[in-house]
Order: C-alpha cells, then sequence, then structure tokens
C-alpha cells in the first residue's frame, strides 16, 4: 500500500465514495422509522453491537416510549430496564434524557427547530448533554440535522490508515483534521450518509488490513 506524506486530498475522498458506491451499492443506512429513533439509536449504539441496540429500540417501542416528550420525563429506572441490552443502560438512560430534554426544549422536538442555528454553534450544543461525545454528535448533525459532516468513527480511521495516509489519534483530532477536506467536497448530505453506510460496512467485510488488500480498493 502506497504510504502517503499527510491527509487525503478533497477530490481523492470524493474518488474513494464513487468508488465504494459504485461496488457496493447503496446500504441504505441509518436504518430507522423516524429521525427521533435515528437520535436514540446513535446513543445506544455507543460501545454496543448495532443488533443490541435494536433490541433495546424495539423495547421502547413496544412501551409506548419511543418519543422524545416520554423519554425526557421517563422514570430512570423504567428506561435503564428497557434499554438494558444495549449495556451501559445506567448512562445511556441519562445521556437519553438529557439529549431528549434538550431536543423538546431547544428545538421543540423537530429537527426543523434548528435552522437558525448554524452547524459550529449546533454541534457544540449537542456536546453538552452528558453521554454524547463526538461521534454521536456527527451522527446527529448529519442523519438528523441533515447537515453536511463527516463521521471519523473507528471504520473511518482503519479505512485511511489503511491506504496510506497520517490518521492523527483519537476521535477528536482526526475529526479535525479530516473533517474539512471532506467539506470542501461537492459531497451532499445523502452522499455523506451513504459514505458513513459505505465506510462502516467496508470495514465490517475487510476486517483486517490483509483482508482490505484483498479488496476491490486494492486492485
Amino acid at each position: 500500500m502506497t504510504r502517503h506524506d499527510g491527509l487525503p486530498k478533497s477530490e481523492t475522498i470524493e474518488a474513494l465514495y464513487r468508488t465504494m458506491l459504485q461496488e457496493m451499492g447503496p446500504t441504505g443506512w441509518w436504518p430507522a422509522d423516524n429521525v427521533y429513533e435515528i437520535m436514540v439509536g446513535a446513543v445506544l449504539t455507543q460501545n454496543a453491537a448495532w443488533a443490541n441496540a435494536a433490541r433495546s429500540i424495539d423495547a421502547l417501542k413496544a412501551a409506548g416510549m419511543l418519543d422524545p416528550h416520554a423519554i425526557a420525563g421517563a422514570d430512570g429506572e423504567l428506561l435503564q430496564e428497557l434499554i438494558r441490552p444495549s449495556g451501559f443502560y445506567r448512562n445511556k438512560s441519562r445521556a437519553l434524557r438529557e439529549v431528549s430534554r434538550w431536543y423538546v426544549e431547544r428545538c421543540g422536538a423537530r429537527p426543523e427547530g434548528a435552522a437558525g442555528i448554524d452547524d459550529d454553534t449546533l454541534r457544540k450544543e449537542l456536546l453538552r448533554p452528558f453521554g454524547i461525545g463526538g461521534e454521536t454528535a456527527d451522527d446527529l448533525l448529519l442523519y438528523v440535522f441533515d447537515r453536511r459532516a463527516f463521521i471519523a468513527d473507528t471504520y473511518a480511521r482503519r479505512l485511511f490508515a489503511f491506504l496510506g495516509y497520517r490518521v492523527p489519534a483519537g476521535y477528536p483530532a482526526f475529526h479535525k483534521a479530516v473533517n474539512p477536506i471532506v467539506l470542501a467536497t461537492s459531497l451532499t448530505v445523502a452522499d455523506l450518509k451513504e459514505f458513513h453506510g459505505l465506510i462502516d460496512e467496508y470495514g465490517k467485510a475487510y476486517r483486517s488490513d490483509e483482508a482490505k488488500a484483498g479488496s476491490f480498493l486494492n486492485e
């Protein structure tokens, strides 16, 4: 694999997206019935397999609790029990209640309620509730509020490292370095949603560098 002195250029990232889309097809990620379900899923999937997060979402639906007003005012113990399958249920219960309260109070429980907030300010606000880190905030920016953002998750870091680019350690540093480059592309919100799905599906299909070396990205 060719090594590079630094980070990829915008045109390289855009070409990577086009290649992955052509080879892997649309992923349809993020799977959800509505944007609030995406918000909940972004919290529940932290340090958890998606299947376990989905079990918690199903439990919330069955209890009639998958609603921002319901979770904002939920009893902590009840909420913890419903989301237990996703793990770390005490912290995630608090995170869900805090981000849901913010969503209700700041946005009227509607993504359109944040229309007057610029991207940087919105991201800073999303980072304030307990348990909302950079990756979750970027998930919400992109998938809930339809803002252009790059999700610099583990799969993305592994992919960029495999492709020979310099990858700063940790989510904040990698995001700070790569997000401006991605935003300088012509990729739309819809493209960036798909790009995240493609990167994650690629990472699951080709887990090691050896597997990646045998993939279409090394042809």
